[in-house]
């Protein structure tokens, strides 16, 4: 199997094959696998017109993501499933690394009936973009509250478009935000996950037009407060990808996630938030604005023949 290394060069074709996947996971877009390429190197091929991307770290090849575009009940699809198992037992030093994730639940039925196993990855939150452009009802009444107080604060602040002029302040700002979450947190795999993201970060900040991410931020008297970047996944769907804020200003992080979702819903009936990695202060903050659905993904492995 030849593999060629994933550059922002191929998003064109990625973007192609995903166009053809009807999903409402987030990961089945460029962006967010991308930005992980300094903790992966990530790789692609063709099998009979499937796209077909691995990730290798160390010695060992993984799968972020199934075949695009994937499909039930068909002989075809499942034969490139068991070549590139097969590819990933024959390369990997440790046949247990070989798997595929972020597989959706509709999908369990097919991959359990021909010999796979799955195990639940993570949970994804999806939500109604007009529902939170509007956070109302008593249900919402904290949020509407934080909104509104900052508004009431800070009347000079500014919710404007993403410019690569703003790279500077707004890396700045996430230097300040990362400094302060780990001064407060001994949580050591929160700690890791932190470390981890610094590199996320940077990738999107620095190439945020070319990995097709749409980017807003918040300036107080012109003084860098809050961005946010997100994507499209389809025509329905909107992705937020990250939102960083400053700590200190309260209702700030109401102020931009509420914005932005006024501007996505004319175009986006839906807005889906990622997971919670596991972390339950994150998954209080996603539950509290009531997602619609929970959208569980999941990692298949095969037993080696």
């Amino acid at each position: 199997m030849q593999l060629q290394p994933l550059t922002l060069n191929d998003k064109p074709i990625f973007d192609a094959y995903a166009h053809r996947t009807r999903t409402r996971l987030s990961n089945y877009a460029f962006a967010p696998l991308y930005v992980w390429q300094e903790h992966f190197q990530f790789y692609w091929t063709l099998l009979t017109d499937y796209l077909c991307i691995f990730a290798k770290q160390g010695d060992d090849y993984f799968m972020p993501i199934l075949p695009m575009p994937y499909k039930t009940e068909n002989r075809d699809y499942l034969s490139v499933i068991r070549e590139v198992y097969q590819f990933m037992f024959a390369s990997n030093r440790n046949p247990h690394i070989a798997r595929i994730e972020n597989v959706p639940q509709e999908m369990l039925r097919f991959f359990e009936k021909n010999g796979f196993r799955a195990t639940l990855k993570e949970t994804e939150y999806l939500y109604e973009t007009a529902t939170l452009s509007e956070l109302s009802g008593n249900r919402f009444k904290s949020k509407r509250n934080a909104y509104n107080a900052f508004i009431e604060r800070y009347p000079s602040a500014t919710f404007s478009s993403y410019h690569a002029t703003d790279s500077g302040p707004c890396l700045a700002l996430y230097d300040a935000w990362y400094t302060a979450r780990t001064a407060k947190c001994a949580n050591e795999i929160y700690r890791a996950m932190l470390d981890d993201s610094q590199s996320a970060h940077r990738i999107s900040v620095t190439h945020a037009e070319a990995l097709g991410l749409l980017g807003r931020a918040v300036r107080i008297d012109g003084e860098m407060k809050g961005y946010t970047f997100g994507y499209p996944l389809n025509a329905d769907i909107f992705c937020i990808l990250f939102e960083i804020t400053d700590l200190g200003t309260k209702g700030l992080a109401q102020f931009i996630y509420r914005e932005f979702c006024k501007e996505l819903m004319n175009s986006y009936k839906w807005i889906n938030a990622m997971d919670d990695s596991g972390l339950e202060n994150l998954k209080r903050v996603k539950r509290s604005y009531h997602p619609c659905q929970l959208l569980p993904s999941y990692n298949i492995v095969m037993t080696e023949d």
